[in-house]
């Protein structure tokens, strides 16, 4: 069976995608953009030929961002064969979850005690535009989203180790989040962030953590729902 491969489709402009980055750091955002969205799905070739025509560039920034992106444990490296998109293993989603939910624990009680007004605003904000997109059944808005939302609630934690930590694992971890919230996951998702906000919202440091526990635990068991469904 012949290999997918990324880099079919529409042409970018590499006058666009330098206007605030280097040439080599916008490639990469943007094959992280897309392996994120799922426009390249894990187990995909990146066909350097391919996508570096795509993007109207040379080979050499494209084979720079790569490897940013394999630093980030996004992509692997097969001798003789190129790039690949990863494939985590069950066992390694497991571990990455288990290490998921003891920082979301320190986030969450951290957050109920440190927690300003505008920032509660800005979340309430974001999760009203995520309901329509769970609504709606629009995976491709609701998860660029739900990355915001937790990138948020760690960022707001104001612990630079840990939210260093926290978005790698996130990086790692995509493609299981994604499969969870495309098996019907988006809805109650969202009604749980709504449980971490309020819980956080409260001022207790004990309901925040256990909002976030019952979180990751129910986006575990989703995660496992779809990849046993494949």
């Amino acid at each position: 069976m012949k290999e997918r491969e990324a880099g079919d489709g529409q042409a970018f402009s590499p006058l666009s995608l330098v206007q605030e980055h280097s040439l080599t750091s916008a490639l990469k955002l943007e094959l992280e953009r897309m392996i994120f969205d799922g426009s390249i799905g894990a187990g995909e070739r990146l066909n350097e030929s391919i996508l570096a025509a795509r993007f109207g560039t040379s080979r050499g920034p494209l084979r720079e961002a790569l490897q940013a992106l394999g630093e980030q444990g996004l992509v692997s490296f097969t001798r003789n064969r190129g790039a690949f998109v990863r494939q985590l293993t069950i066992d390694e989603a497991q571990e990455l979850y288990d290490l998921r939910a003891a920082l979301d624990d320190e986030v969450g009680r951290k957050l109920a005690n440190t927690l300003r007004d505008d920032e509660s605003a800005s979340l309430e904000k974001l999760l009203r535009t995520m309901d329509k997109e769970a609504k709606a059944g629009n995976i491709r808005r609701y998860y660029p989203n739900n990355l915001r939302f937790h990138d948020l609630l760690v960022t707001y934690a104001g612990n630079s180790r840990l939210a260093e930590i926290y978005r790698r694992i996130t990086r790692e971890l995509h493609l299981f989040r994604l499969q969870g919230l495309y098996a019907g996951g988006a809805v109650p998702s969202n009604v749980e962030h709504w449980n971490i906000l309020k819980a956080i919202q409260s001022g207790s440091a004990e309901r925040a953590a256990a909002a976030m526990r019952i979180h990751i635990e129910a986006a575990r068991a989703r995660m496992l729902k779809a990849v046993k469904r494949r």
